[in-house]
């Protein structure tokens, strides 16, 4: 089991996840191709591993603002954190917008995303969405939306 993380240079390198018992993510697209979103649920070992997860991720937001794969093809710029106030019955949570400017074809885009990263004891909850121009108010809203019903269905009883 691996995630995307930048290394050093901010490039996005594949890292295993440590102590992860098991992980599962799924990808979704509207019809008309105009929004892309994701979530993925990981189960640490224990609430430790989640948070030192997590830590990661915050300690390689504030380093990268700029990230690129190792190709170089695809980057992103203006990555952030940011505060998502809605959101609640997390233990912590890590926040992130930024902007793809050139795809995995190296072609120009104009796509915003928001990513967020909460856990819950040993769980690990992530969901992403991107869109076109002046579309972050959206993204924020429906990935906080994602994020909270998957919590919601932990909380009771299960991921369905």
């Amino acid at each position: 089991m691996t995630t995307s993380i930048p290394d050093q240079n901010c490039k996005l390198v594949a890292d295993s996840l440590t102590d992860a018992l098991a992980n599962q993510w799924r990808n979704s697209k509207t019809p008309d191709n105009t929004a892309f979103a994701s979530s993925s649920l990981t189960v640490f070992a224990g609430a430790d591993f989640a948070k030192r997860n997590l830590a990661r991720q915050r300690d390689a937001l504030q380093r990268c603002p700029t990230r690129s794969e190792t190709d170089g093809k695809r980057q992103w710029d203006n990555v952030h954190e940011v505060t998502i106030p809605e959101l609640k019955g997390f233990d912590e949570v890590v926040a992130e917008e930024g902007h793809l400017g050139t795809d995995e074809k190296g072609q120009t885009t104009d796509t915003y995303y928001v990513s967020l990263t909460g856990t819950k004891g040993q769980y690990l909850l992530h969901s992403d969405i991107s869109r076109g121009p002046d579309t972050q108010d959206q993204n924020r809203t429906d990935a906080a939306k994602a994020l909270s019903l998957m919590l919601s269905r932990l909380a009771s009883g299960g991921i369905q």
